[in-house]
């Protein structure tokens, strides 16, 4: 598979195109209300940005890699929740890589975070949970105050390619503490 190459710095002032792509069979059989897209919807809107598009795909990795692989042909912004925790079906963190060929690489300050994290709340840590500190190489790392997967962006050829946990208490805080700076440092809206 091709390599995906970052874009370049000089960014637009044309309405920055956001997609939204949810992962998870349990979004689309039923079994969990999805929250994200109203939640992130309004928090960029509240931010001056609009949400252009929303999925929801399953825990299969084909699906995962056609979705965002379409996305990023298409939107400067593609923001994609689920799938980076320590399960079997978490499949985003690796079939993005994929898609973007590049390795996943172990960031040590993950890994560092993730066993405090255990530490702290006096339980033994299983090694599972390891592959959360597993990042595609070259991705900016979103620390997670509130669990033990982190977030990352991306660049892509037309703008940024960003991974949040599912879990809403780790979701929000992270959106509205790292991702919404980053995107009114890399990518203003258009009125600002």
């Amino acid at each position: 598979m091709p390599r995906i190459e970052p874009c370049p710095q000089a960014w637009h002032a044309a309405p920055v195109r956001i997609e939204l792509i949810n992962t998870g069979s349990e979004l689309l059989l039923g079994r969990v209300l999805n929250t994200h897209q109203q939640w992130i919807g309004e928090q960029l809107t509240a931010a001056g940005y609009e949400l252009a598009h929303q999925q929801t795909v399953p825990d299969t990795g084909a699906a995962i890699q056609a979705a965002v692989r379409e996305a990023i042909g298409r939107s400067e912004l593609v923001l994609v929740t689920g799938g980076l925790g320590p399960t079997n079906d978490d499949l985003t963190r690796q079939r993005i890589a994929e898609l973007l060929g590049v390795p996943l690489e172990e960031h040590a300050e993950t890994r560092a975070r993730i066993t405090a994290y255990f530490q702290k709340i006096n339980r033994p840590m299983p090694e599972s949970v390891l592959v959360q500190a597993q990042v595609p190489a070259g991705a900016l790392v979103l620390t997670n105050h509130h669990g033990t997967a982190p977030g990352l962006a991306m660049q892509t050829p037309k703008g940024w390619l960003i991974l949040l946990p599912g879990p809403p208490r780790e979701l929000r805080p992270m959106f509205t503490d790292a991702v919404v700076p980053l995107l009114v440092e890399k990518m203003p809206p258009e009125n600002s």
